[in-house]
């Protein structure tokens, strides 16, 4: 599994790693870290502080946009260096870890919000629908 591939997959589950302030050092809650998980981060210490880098500017790229769409939807340039912004970053960082991480900022979002980054506050479309099913703690 690429490391890319691995970041997403932890992503998905919960398990989100950090860098830390002075980026030396990669950061995961005790509880979640497991003697194998440790050890696939030691291996892949480099190539995972590289992509964290990345997934620092992604997240706030997205909640960025967030922004944009729920209060300016007319705000065209920044949306095409938006595109331009997340084409270059999904490269980096593969598409399953980019989709991973959108989801995960739209849920957290929408917690910090209360507005849906689709539908804004209007909560009447498929994505409002999902987190009603889902409960409260996604």
């Amino acid at each position: 599994m690429s490391v890319s591939s691995f970041l997403a997959d932890l992503w998905q589950r919960g398990v989100v790693l950090r860098l830390s302030e002075d980026r030396n050092r990669i950061l995961v809650p005790r509880r979640q870290l497991s003697p194998a998980l440790r050890e696939r981060i030691a291996h892949d210490k480099p190539e995972i502080m590289k992509l964290l880098t990345y997934v620092d500017e992604y997240r706030a790229l997205i909640r960025n946009a967030f922004a944009i769409m729920v209060h300016h939807s007319a705000a065209w340039k920044a949306l095409r260096e938006f595109a331009d912004d997340q084409a270059r970053l999904t490269d980096e960082l593969g598409p399953a870890l980019t989709s991973a991480i959108r989801d995960g900022e739209a849920r957290q979002w929408r917690q910090e919000t209360g507005l849906c980054v689709v539908c804004g506050d209007d909560n009447d479309c498929d994505t409002c629908r999902e987190a009603h099913k889902a409960g409260p703690h996604d």
